[in-house]
């Protein structure tokens, strides 16, 4: 009987265990895809507006950056724990080299995250336009940026490749790691690039196309109204608006000219008064 206890026992304590180790990695997963949720849709959004003649790229809405920040703190606390699981069940938990790689990039991913909260952020929030930004926006804004979008990507890509571990030199992380990086901040560049060029078709015919491509990339496929179908609503509209009023006016004179008939029309049975 005690033995079949102690089993029992035995047995909700690993359940117990396992069940804490899938919620933890639950939590992890569900606090990383909702931080990616908002930093793609925000990334998604600024391609949209390249159609824009004068592009301006703003901030992050407060919603969003709350968002963010939450999924960074749960991270910590699920990812901390998932740590602190590992290295109970395994002395040498730590020893993985991707495992390394990955904390390391989570410390620079943090202190980019204060970087744009200090610096990028206010320096979007002036509201400048693209074309006319100085050296130091572009450094200010483009390198952050870049590191972010590229950061949450690679660490979210290290969180399931499992298969690297134990056998992945941390050297080799970090190299892959900064030949994407390099990749990523280039398109960052490129993108900003397309951003202050000019929309006009007939002067930029090319920055014309990228831009209208970036940004139907943006709405998700969407097409995009170009300048002369733009115009062509606009004339349109305001030429049924004329045809709405003219009819309006017509309708309304032709009113009046019937009540003006009906008034000097005589009375019928009425007979006129004679002295």
């Amino acid at each position: 009987m005690r033995h079949s206890v102690t089993v029992s026992r035995g047995r909700l304590r690993v359940w117990s265990r396992d069940m804490l180790s899938i919620l933890l990695v639950f939590a992890h997963l569900l606090a990383a895809s909702t931080a990616l949720g908002a930093i793609v849709a925000t990334d998604l959004r600024l391609l949209s507006k390249l159609a824009q003649d004068r592009t301006r790229i703003a901030p992050p809405n407060e919603f969003v950056a709350r968002i963010v920040v939450v999924a960074l703190v749960v991270l910590y606390a699920t990812g901390a724990a998932i740590v602190w699981q590992g290295t109970v069940e395994r002395a040498d938990y730590l020893a993985n080299p991707k495992l390394q790689a990955k904390l390391a990039l989570v410390v620079l991913l943090t202190v980019n995250a204060f970087i744009l909260h200090r610096l990028t952020f206010p320096r979007l929030a002036r509201g400048r336009r693209v074309a006319r930004w100085h050296a130091s926006d572009w450094i200010v804004i483009g390198i952050p940026v870049g590191v972010s979008n590229f950061l949450w990507m690679f660490v979210a890509f290290l969180g399931v490749a499992r298969a690297w571990n134990g056998t992945m030199p941390f050297a080799d992380v970090m190299a892959i790691a900064g030949v994407g990086y390099g990749v990523a901040q280039g398109a960052v560049f490129a993108i900003l690039a397309v951003a202050a060029s000019g929309a006009d078709p007939v002067a930029n015919p090319r920055a014309a196309f990228v831009r209208r491509w970036l940004a139907s990339l943006g709405n998700l496929g969407r097409p995009l109204a170009g300048e002369d179908e733009q115009t062509s609503v606009r004339q349109q509209t305001a030429l049924r608006y004329v045809r709405d009023d003219a009819a309006t006016a017509a309708i309304k004179e032709a009113i009046a000219v019937a009540s003006a008939a009906r008034e000097a029309q005589p009375v019928r049975g009425r007979r006129p008064v004679t002295g």
